[in-house]
């Protein structure tokens, strides 16, 4: 079975997450079905970006990518927000940050690492990348 098969088949979820909740079913029970739900969902909306990405140039595509693939954290910034909780969107923004810039650049490196002997970084892409951790470090 195929990666693309596999997560189209993982859209299932979505109707029984729906589901689960509207029925007040066990909240780790909901929490896991959404969970699986949300993996197809950014898949869909990742492949659509980069279609129109295609379509209309690097830079509108490029804006489209960054907003569309950080749509989960604008949407918990939004609800907590109205539920009057900055610090849930500080956490999150962190998170997202952190997760950007340290897991996927240690996961290219590890990958990078078991096939080449040597990488090479570009050093506008690392001066910027640590600029962004040591902005989000010192502020609150």
């Amino acid at each position: 079975m195929t990666i693309a098969r596999l997560l189209r088949l993982l859209l299932l979820f979505v109707p029984a997450s729906l589901y689960l909740g509207f029925t007040h079913a066990r909240p780790a029970l909901v929490f896991v079905t959404s969970c699986l739900a949300v993996v197809p969902l950014a898949g869909l909306m990742g492949e659509a970006t980069e279609t129109i990405a295609r379509r209309t140039g690097a830079g509108l595509g490029g804006l489209l990518n960054a907003t569309f693939g950080n749509a989960a954290e604008l949407i918990i910034a939004l609800v907590a927000l109205k539920e009057g909780q900055p610090e849930i969107v500080k956490a999150s923004l962190t998170g997202s940050i952190i997760g950007n810039l340290l897991v996927v650049l240690g996961f290219a490196m590890l990958c990078g690492g078991l096939r080449h002997k040597e990488l090479r970084f570009a050093r506008v892409a690392a001066e910027s990348g640590s600029g962004t951790m040591i902005l989000r470090a010192g502020g609150r």
